[in-house]
């Protein structure tokens, strides 16, 4: 068993003294800390110099939080643009650095297309690719791309893995 803390809930030093024992070496967003430290009882005041003490001292860093979350929903896991953008705003990524790492990420039409490349990146020939069209037409759905987009991206997809010029 460890030993209880006993923490000054209204001083913003041990908050952020809560806050790095917490985050230790891992990565965590402003918005992670700060339910972090109201579920710990910290007062409003403590909690908010607490997360501006962190993000100065670089031990809170949303940009790097915000590159895991989108690093994570690439490949075969791959979402769309609005479906990354409420990832990381559930993430705790303020605002305005989602604006900026969104500013980074492809079109949904490039990204649907990674998506179909990375589930199914080699058929042999129009049956077999006609085979999975369902089935990556329903993929595309369930994150987040639009019909219109999963039906672009799935002409290009049959283009590239059938090696024909467009």
């Amino acid at each position: 068993m460890g030993k209880q803390e006993n923490f000054d809930l209204t001083s913003s030093s041990d908050a952020a003294t809560a806050g790095i024992r917490h985050i230790g070496i891992g990565t965590c967003s402003s918005g992670k800390m700060r339910d972090y430290l109201k579920k710990k009882g910290f007062s409003d005041d403590a909690v908010k110099q607490a997360v501006e003490d962190l993000i100065k001292r670089e031990y809170i860093d949303d940009g790097r939080a915000g590159r895991k979350v989108l690093l994570s929903r690439s490949g075969k896991k791959q979402e769309s643009r609005a479906y990354l953008i409420r990832r990381l705003c559930i993430a705790g990524v303020r605002p305005s650095v989602a604006d900026e790492l969104m500013e980074n990420v492809e079109d949904d039409n490039d990204l649907c297309f990674n998506l179909y490349l990375s589930a199914k990146p080699v058929v042999s020939d129009d049956d077999e690719a006609e085979s999975f069209r369902e089935e990556l037409l329903k993929l595309a759905s369930k994150r987040g791309f639009t019909g219109e987009t999963a039906r672009t991206a799935y002409d290009r997809w049959l283009n590239e893995v059938l090696g024909r010029s467009i």
